[in-house]
């Protein structure tokens, strides 16, 4: 089978790291790197005897490309992989699917009609711990509550840029990887509010700490909650999840999962280690046609950071449907 010509979109960490998987996984052919840095994006495609091109839309209308990795701004996914579904091409995307809410309802409708694979760069969803996870849960009656909370002394060692509530979005977009596992366990949210503080907010969107609450009901049945705290006074960080079932309750303090009920407690075994990628899954999609379920899964957990900016901007709760 013909390799798939794949381009990648930016120049930066995510999109170096891109580069080298695409460049060992086997079926791909990196052809070309789009990106608006004039020093990082050549250096780039050098270094991969690949293309250079300075937008992306020069990349979407080459015929020689069959596939796009977007590794751009938050603000700029779902721009970026509307444009390229219209011209065809398969398009993996780091996370969040995207940052607004018309870009969700427009890729949303772009997938019932495209024939082309579209997925999200959400890694949780392969791990052998989520695998086992979600299998476990199924077996455990129905949800009561599902319950996360972080304390962190510092913000990380990532860049400002992606803590800026204009670009990147509140922190409930920004950490939607905590969120999309459990969007794939129990369905979209029905209805979300969303409660925020920001110290030290300026006018370009930075802030210096935060607190954001997000609370949701599922389709399903049953309430999810996230508590995150960032850049505050503590002397190390935190963070504590809990799914609560019917029949047993699911406990993460960092050690892994562990399986509780009124008669004691134990280990959750995991999935067997596969070593399937990102990378690997996405070429299998563009292969078998198989990217309905992961991309809507995506979408439907960025929907709750988006929903939870609304409802802070607007106090109030805010139904899916509205958006929808």
């Amino acid at each position: 089978m013909n390799a798939i010509r794949i381009g990648i979109i930016g120049s930066g960490g995510m999109a170096r790291h891109h580069a080298q998987c695409f460049s060992q996984t086997e079926g791909y052919e990196l052809v070309a790197i789009a990106a608006r840095n004039p020093e990082t994006g050549p250096a780039l495609a050098h270094a991969h005897s690949a293309d250079f091109l300075p937008t992306y839309r020069e990349m979407i209308t080459r015929d020689d490309i069959d596939a796009i990795a977007i590794c751009t701004h938050n603000d700029t996914h779902g721009e970026i992989a509307i444009a390229a579904l219209e011209t065809n091409k398969h398009v993996l995307t780091e996370y969040p699917a995207t940052r607004t809410i018309d870009h969700a309802r427009q890729l949303l409708a772009k997938m019932d009609d495209s024939p082309c694979a579209f997925r999200v760069a959400h890694n949780e969803v392969l791990s052998p711990a989520h695998r086992a996870l979600k299998r476990h849960i199924a077996q455990t009656g129905t949800l009561i509550a599902t319950l996360f909370t972080r304390l962190t002394p510092g913000r990380g060692q990532r860049p400002d840029i992606l803590l800026n509530l204009r670009i990147t979005g509140p922190p409930a977009l920004f950490f939607v990887y905590h969120i999309y596992p459990l969007v794939d366990c129990f369905g979209p949210a029905t209805w979300v509010e969303a409660a925020a503080h920001y110290e030290n907010l300026r006018d370009n969107g930075t802030y210096d700490s935060f607190a954001n609450a997000v609370t949701v009901g599922f389709e399903t049945g049953g309430i999810g909650q996230w508590n995150w705290a960032g850049g505050v006074e503590i002397a190390h960080a935190e963070e504590h999840r809990r799914i609560v079932m019917t029949r047993g309750t699911f406990i993460h303090n960092g050690t892994g999962w562990h399986f509780s009920t009124k008669s004691g407690e134990s280990d959750l075994p995991t999935a067997k280690p596969s070593d399937r990628t990102i990378h690997t899954q996405f070429r299998d999609d563009i292969r078998t046609g198989n990217h309905q379920s992961d991309a809507r899964t995506a979408i439907h957990a960025a929907l709750i950071g988006l929903a939870a900016e609304q409802s802070i901007e607007e106090n109030r709760r805010i139904a899916l449907s509205e958006l929808l």
